[in-house]
């Protein structure tokens, strides 16, 4: 059993020295959910019956196939299992979830390996209310275009790098055409057998454009449809992406579902499924820390969990919105209820992190023999034990032949996690502390910053659960 440490349970913790130290993480939290409210669109409230997981997923009650599709569930506070209908595929422990096929790009995109996103441009034709673009870090920099992203290309060559796959997005890219096409060119060039695709909202395409794309070897396609968008509009991108089925091999549509649109993406899929798209991306919706008027204008509200891991992660859609999981959840079981060929990938907020973390961690995990990496979010984990429950840990730990390392400072003793059954058989029910940690490059060098706590017992712990 592993438990998150939070408000709710912080002063339960009967070891002093741990319930001070682990306050700090609760007022963290605390600080960043007052902070992020402050944007205008409140938190919502955990509906009655659910409880946190230790990766943060909340744990709902079991319901019908269409509800429950991918849905986690947690019993006695042990780490979620997720259950699916079948043919539905859970992938990186339950943030990913896919129905029939999924693109490649997203396959590579889980660790980051052997792929990178480049951009033409931040600006773009069109006003969405949930663009995440002005919360990037650079926008007022990057906004004005084009980049030089065939140089940048180069560069990369130039340095050595390998590929499997590359993208090219915006804003809208195809507000540059020729430089558009020439970048997929000189990709296939410099990087021969690349996968390469193409984000658009469709500006700017036309048949002419779609054959100079084919003819440069474009492997992919991801075309974003707004929902809000007058019907006369929203017909002349589907039309778009109908004409694209004839030149791409595989047309794709990527878009973040509202939690209150499930009736018009049924049409849609069903709609996309008969024109030949080869699949369907379904983004968590995010609210990116801008333009929360619109946001609590519709009702929305923030994820009551939205992270397992509070983390200032690169990706800038910001926090997720509640009930958009449940609507990816129920599309995914309408696309295997119905029949439907295309494939339909539900994407979290977490999957898009994932590979980040692992990016940041995996070069320098062997500089931390205390710690491990998670196998299922790449957080560097180890074992605490605080105060007067050191020195019984110390002794046990000897007698195991394990190490441990002490701090005085904060009077703890870290050790490994593999190394805690050695615990069980002197102090069973034991407070131990489960530290989340992740590598930072600051001036020059590589730092480790501790992130997190949760709790469990030599007793109650299993390995799986990490």
């Amino acid at each position: 059993m592993i438990e998150k440490i939070t408000a709710a349970n912080l002063d339960a913790i009967a070891n002093p020295v741990l319930r001070d130290y682990a306050r700090r993480y609760v007022d963290i939290e605390a600080g960043f959910r007052e902070a992020a409210a402050a944007f205008g669109v409140p938190f919502a409230e955990r509906a009655a019956g659910e409880a946190v997981a230790p990766d943060g997923v909340t744990a709902r009650p079991a319901g019908t196939a269409a509800q429950t599709a991918g849905a986690a569930s947690a019993s006695d506070g042990a780490a979620p299992t997720v259950s699916a209908p079948a043919g539905l595929r859970v992938l990186n422990d339950g943030k990913s979830l896919v129905a029939n096929w999924q693109s490649s790009a997203c396959e590579v995109c889980r660790l980051g390996l052997g792929t990178e996103t480049f951009v033409m441009t931040l600006a773009c034709p069109r006003r969405c209310f949930f663009c995440f673009n002005p919360n990037q870090a650079d926008f007022d920099d990057r906004a004005p275009g084009p980049r030089d992203v065939v140089a940048q290309l180069e560069a990369r060559a130039a340095q050595g790098a390998r590929y499997t796959h590359l993208a090219l997005t915006g804003g809208e890219p195809l507000l540059y055409p020729d430089d558009t096409v020439t970048f997929f060119r000189r990709a296939k060039e410099l990087f021969p057998g690349v996968h390469t695709r193409l984000y658009t909202s469709g500006a700017g395409l036309d048949e002419n454009l779609l054959a100079r794309l084919r003819a440069v070897g474009l492997d992919e396609v991801r075309f974003s449809i707004k929902t809000d968008d007058a019907p006369k509009d929203r017909e002349a991108v589907l039309g778009l992406i109908r004409r694209a089925c004839a030149f791409i091999p595989d047309v794709m549509v990527e878009m973040p579902v509202m939690p209150d649109e499930v009736a018009l993406m049924k049409e849609l899929l069903v709609r996309l499924d008969g024109f030949g798209v080869r699949g369907i991306n379904l983004l968590e919706l995010g609210f990116p820390f801008f333009n929360g008027q619109e946001f609590a204008r519709r009702g929305y509200q923030l994820k009551a969990e939205p992270y397992g891991v509070l983390y200032d992660y690169a990706y800038a859609a910001g926090l997720p919105v509640a009930g958009s999981e449940e609507a990816c959840r129920e599309l995914l079981a309408f696309v295997l209820d119905e029949g439907l060929s295309l494939g339909a990938h539900y994407c979290s907020m977490e999957n898009k992190h994932t590979g980040q973390v692992f990016q940041q961690n995996a070069p320098h995990a062997a500089t931390y023999p205390l710690r491990q990496m998670s196998p299922r979010d790449h957080f560097l984990k180890s074992a605490k034990v605080f105060g007067a429950d050191r020195g019984p840990a110390r002794d046990a730990l000897t007698a195991a032949g394990a190490p441990f390392q002490d701090d005085g400072d904060f009077d703890f003793t870290e050790f490994s996690l593999v190394a805690l059954p050695a615990l069980e058989a002197t102090m069973p029910y034991a407070p131990v502390a489960i530290s989340y940690a992740i590598c930072e490059p600051r001036e020059g060098e590589v730092v480790l910053r501790e992130l997190r706590l949760d709790l469990t017992t030599p007793a109650t712990f299993h390995e799986a659960d990490w």
